[in-house]
């Protein structure tokens, strides 16, 4: 029992779970041969969000709503798609498309409020004013997808 619980190997999060699409049913419906899909699904690590601070003359803390960031690593697809029904004997067998991983780094949206008042200070102990503003963050998405397409 000891050995079985006692690994030398960390455990590690998957990035992504393997998923294979299954197109059976395609070769009996349309008496032709199937495509093979193979993917995965990501799975999004979070990351830690911007630390609010509290300006000098500021009621509320910027960014009032932060970003939270989320990375992940998006699983290699691989298209394998026969062509000898559709084209015969005459042209190449197969088309082949494959998409390595890659890494995706995401944001939420997040909200900055900046309130009509400011803080009361020591000298003077009533809240001034200021201009109200709100401000949106826009959401983040970076990536480098990239594919190879073949035929043989």
């Amino acid at each position: 029992m000891a050995a079985a619980t006692a690994s030398g190997a960390p455990a590690e999060a998957a990035e992504a779970a393997p998923v294979a699409i299954p197109l059976n049913g395609l070769e009996w419906a349309l008496e032709t041969q199937a495509p093979e899909i193979s993917t995965g699904i990501p799975i999004p690590r979070p990351g830690m969000p911007d630390r609010p601070q509290i300006g000098k003359d500021r009621l509320f803390p910027d960014p009032s709503l932060p970003q939270i960031p989320f990375g992940t690593v998006l699983p290699a697809t691989r298209v394998a798609a026969p062509l000898s029904d559709a084209l015969g004997s005459a042209g190449p067998d197969q088309l082949d498309v494959t998409a390595p991983e890659s890494d995706l780094n995401t944001a939420t949206p997040g909200a900055s409020i900046g309130a009509p008042l400011t803080r009361p200070r020591r000298d003077h102990p009533i809240p001034g004013t200021a201009l109200p503003h709100a401000a949106l963050r826009a959401p983040v998405l970076q990536t480098t997808p990239a594919a190879v397409a073949g035929l043989t």
